[in-house]
């Protein structure tokens, strides 16, 4: 199986119910980082996550994969409608991630709260909130990635399968 395909199975796998959720399909209609949306920009992170993490089993480091989809597919959700809940950017960068968390917890009643955690710190360093599982700096890392490539026009993970996982395909 191709690494894309692989990486796709896995995310539409263990991000089935955030991927069908009325909250993640929101996020395909706002705009972020310029050149993509919300959605995309989720997509990405989990891909590249995904990614990071069958790398690093290589060497002994070893992740969840379904905390780590959950994660990265659910750490932007608070920052749909950004223009009307926030006065800055600042102030956007420090509380979407508490937002993200929160409406994780509705969508996902049963989340764990080290999952909640990573989402919660996923803009370190910017909340001085450090992760404090390989699961969180890998989503933290791969969140800044996908931002630099999106806010530089380089390809990015979604660019060659297809923007939107079948799941959320309109």
């Amino acid at each position: 199986m191709e690494e894309r395909e692989y990486l796709l199975e896995q995310m539409n796998l263990y991000g089935r119910t955030v991927l069908a959720s009325p909250q993640f399909r929101r996020t395909f209609t706002q705009t972020h980082h310029f050149r993509t949306t919300v959605g995309d920009h989720s997509v990405n992170v989990t891909l590249a996550s995904l990614w990071l993490c069958r790398f690093l089993s290589r060497f002994g480091i070893h992740t969840d994969p379904k905390r780590m989809t959950t994660a990265a597919l659910c750490h932007d959700l608070g920052i749909i409608g950004r223009y009307d809940k926030f006065n800055s950017n600042r102030e956007c960068c420090r509380q979407h991630p508490i937002d993200s968390a929160a409406i994780a917890k509705e969508l996902l009643p049963n989340a764990d709260q080290e999952t909640l955690e990573i989402i919660k710190d996923h803009m370190w360093p910017v909340t001085g909130s450090m992760p404090r599982t390989w699961e969180g700096f890998i989503i933290t890392i791969a969140d800044k990635y996908c931002a630099v490539r999106e806010l530089t026009g380089r390809e990015y993970h979604t660019q060659k399968i297809s923007l939107r996982p079948a799941a959320v395909r309109r």
